[in-house]
């Protein structure tokens, strides 16, 4: 873009797979355009970068703009409220949490450079958070958790009883749920209905003999679309037509409609706005609360602070930290491990 000599860059969601040290670099390059009288549209979610680079900001809720103001003029909190519309104390929602015994357990988990000999447990009611940087091998790991690639070694045990988990199929038969890290490529059919995404990983109770029950399908999908408030127009309406926030919203739902007792939420908040970020975070406490077993990753350490009960760090495939003690931990600490 700046080949071409433009006078106006639009950068949209710039630091969304950016590493720390990453995102600082763009920032560097950022301030020098701005000093070069380059315009400069940065659309994004995360506020402490608006608040870094931004002189100006406007916001926008339900494709109409809401607020323009200087940003002299606003705090965080002013912008989230104008953001979801309504007062909101707290980012993170407050949680009880109540945990029980292991309910998945790990061990040995290994597949090449990538996944290093990795052994967890999760607990029953308990969020997990996995930390660390672009290509520590989180997803990797959820992913050989989950079957969808093959492992060198590694034991999978659910409620104390060994798993033969070799594909996604059997992970989902166990109980063993994955929110993918992208949406739009592998959590949706993006050209299909919402409806038909919905029903994907629920075919065995709604077409048992081969023949989808239309019915129950339906009633199914319409109680889940309004627990979730899935901002939909119709049944047919095709998937890559919502918002992110809905996308990912109907993900959650489909997924909530197999009972699965362990959860991956994969990056679960990448791309939505404040309000689908806390309605997902609420939800996510409430499954914890039913005694669920949760893990989260997620690149944003606010978000791994303000909602997990156990920190793991990864780095080169390998596990270089464990943090109990969320609630006195920092930043600082969980990039310590990071970067081992």
């Amino acid at each position: 873009a700046l080949s071409l000599n433009s006078k106006i860059l639009v950068m949209d969601e710039p630091s969304a797979v950016l590493t720390l040290h990453e995102v600082e670099k763009l920032f560097e390059i950022i301030h020098k355009l701005k000093q070069q009288g380059l315009g400069l549209i940065y659309i994004g979610h995360r506020l402490d970068e608006i608040f870094e680079i931004a002189d100006r900001t406007q916001v926008m809720r339900d494709g109409a703009c809401i607020a323009d103001k200087d940003l002299a003029d606003c705090t965080r909190q002013s912008l989230i409220e104008m953001m979801v519309g309504r007062e909101l104390k707290n980012e993170f929602p407050l949680k009880s949490p109540s945990i029980g015994k292991t309910k998945l357990k790990i061990r040995n988990m290994t597949r090449g450079k990538v996944v290093q000999n990795i052994s967890l447990k999760v607990r029953s009611g308990e969020i997990l958070g996995l930390a660390g940087l672009v290509g520590a091998g989180r997803t990797e790991l959820a992913r050989l958790i989950f079957g969808a690639d093959p492992r060198d070694a590694g034991e999978i045990q659910l409620d104390g009883e060994r798993l033969s988990v070799c594909s996604p199929r059997e992970a989902i038969a166990a109980g063993i749920g994955l929110l993918t890290e992208d949406r739009k490529l592998q959590g949706l059919v993006l050209s299909h209905s919402v409806k038909d995404n919905f029903g994907l990983p629920n075919l065995n109770r709604f077409a048992p003999a081969g023949f989808v029950r239309t019915s129950i399908e339906r009633r199914e999908f319409q109680d889940y679309v309004t627990t979730m408030r899935v901002k939909i127009s119709n049944e047919n309406q095709k998937a890559n037509q919502l918002s992110g926030g809905n996308q990912q919203k109907l993900v959650i739902a489909k997924w909530l409609a197999r009972h699965c007792e362990v959860l991956i939420f994969d990056e679960p908040t990448r791309g939505i706005d404040v309000g689908a970020k806390y309605e997902i975070y609420q939800l996510m406490n409430d499954l914890a609360a039913k005694g669920k077993a949760i893990i989260m990753i997620s690149s944003e350490l606010p978000e791994i602070l303000g909602m997990a009960d156990r920190i793991l760090v990864m780095h080169e495939g390998k596990i270089t930290g464990e943090i109990e003690d969320v609630t006195s931990t920092t930043q600082e600490e969980i990039m310590h491990f990071a970067v081992a």
